[in-house]
């Protein structure tokens, strides 16, 4: 049924195709292995969560808002301070059984609303990862994209 959502679905099926990690867990979308830069100037992987929005039990329809959740340490710039301007609060919370929460974001576009996840996702893994490319240049938000080049490398 996960892979029959993500097929059904183009946005959802295109951040497969370029590469994010992603499922489909308990009503959420969940997308792992997100570089991010910590306190510490160091760079940690963390999961972005966001609801999806049902327009059928194939199909999702638009984002119902423009925040998402994060599981990870704290998520910083370049300097490691806190990224404030998307950070709305670091209350852990249990989303479902499987699912944990460590902080809630907020970056609104001026549209007020994502148009689709792929444009959510893409958004939110950028913001993210700005920081930790400027640590670590090789780092990347499409971490199965990288993995099927270097194993095509060494072919």
């Amino acid at each position: 049924m996960q892979q029959q959502l993500i097929n059904l679905n183009p946005d959802l099926n295109r951040l497969q195709e370029e590469g994010y990690d992603i499922e489909v867990k308990g009503g959420h979308l969940v997308v792992r292995q997100i570089p991010y830069a910590t306190s510490s100037k160091s760079v940690a992987l963390g999961t972005l969560i966001c609801v999806l929005n049902y327009a059928s039990p194939t199909k999702i329809s638009t984002p119902p808002d423009h925040t998402i959740s994060f599981n990870g340490e704290t998520p910083c710039n370049v300097n490691g301070q806190p990224l404030d301007a998307i950070i709305n609060n670091s209350n852990r919370q249990q989303l479902t059984n499987e699912l944990l929460a460590t902080h809630y974001f907020s970056s609104k576009p001026l549209s007020g609303n994502y148009p689709n996840y792929y444009e959510k996702i893409r958004t939110y893994a950028e913001i993210l990862s700005i920081h930790a490319k400027a640590i670590d240049s090789t780092v990347t938000t499409k971490p199965l994209k990288k993995a099927l080049n270097e194993n095509r490398s060494n072919e």
